[in-house]
């Protein structure tokens, strides 16, 4: 019995450290930038937030995902400390470490 509860227990622990999503390297203001995580289960939901306080109201939803990834246009202003949520449909949830929007084009007025 000790056996069947320790190899689940490591069981869920390894499919729960799979379900990871990539902090990307250099999101720049008003350019595409590919968003991508791997595990879990599809539909994923996708939020950008603060980076000070990822479990704080969304700044963007990007709403329903069934791939993989995503390529978005930001459109949060350069200098803005940002993290990416992802949940996926069975709750699991994942979040990349916070990041900060470089200058671009400075599209916003």
């Amino acid at each position: 019995m000790k056996f069947s509860v320790v190899s689940l227990s490591l069981f869920i622990a390894g499919a729960l450290a799979q379900f990871t999503i990539n902090t990307p390297a250099n999101v720049v203001e008003c350019q595409p930038t590919l968003l991508a995580w791997s595990g879990g289960t599809a539909p994923y939901f996708l939020s950008i937030l603060p980076g000070a306080t990822p479990n704080g109201v969304a700044l963007e939803n990007l709403g329903q995902q069934n791939g993989t990834s995503v390529t978005w246009t930001c459109n949060i202003p350069s200098g803005t400390s940002i993290g990416l949520t992802l949940r996926d449909s069975s709750g699991l949830l994942a979040q990349s470490a916070p990041f900060t929007v470089n200058p671009g084009c400075m599209c916003f007025s």
